[in-house]
């Protein structure tokens, strides 16, 4: 997925991180995995005190990107994560540990398929 969202980045499209966060202090894990740098926008759920599935985080995603959800595809391992967004016209992908999601996800972006 990291190189999934590196690649989405170099071909031009705007690449979001909306997490249900499980701490940014005092060790924070995106930090950690160095991947700040990878999002245009970031809404992780502990800054902004709602958290997945309430539709006003994905409401909040959109308006930071500057973008309809038409626009968007939302990749989540949570099943229940996926309607709030779909209500809001983003495509979703259930990543499920399927070898194949981020052939789907490339293939949804229109980038090369990372392997």
């Amino acid at each position: 997925m990291v190189a999934l969202a590196r690649s989405a980045r170099q071909a031009g499209l705007a690449v979001a991180l909306l997490s249900n966060s499980f701490g940014l202090t005092p060790y924070d894990p995106y930090e950690a995995l160095g991947v700040w740098d990878l999002f245009d926008v970031a809404v992780v759920s502990e800054r902004e005190g709602i958290a997945k599935p309430d539709p006003a985080i994905y409401r909040l995603t959109l308006e930071r990107l500057g973008l309809p959800g038409e626009a968007c595809v939302f990749v989540d391992d949570h099943p229940r994560n996926l309607p709030p967004a779909e209500a809001l016209g983003i495509t979703t992908v259930l990543a499920d540990g399927d070898p194949d999601t981020p052939a789907r996800i490339a293939a949804l972006l229109g980038i090369p398929a990372i392997s």
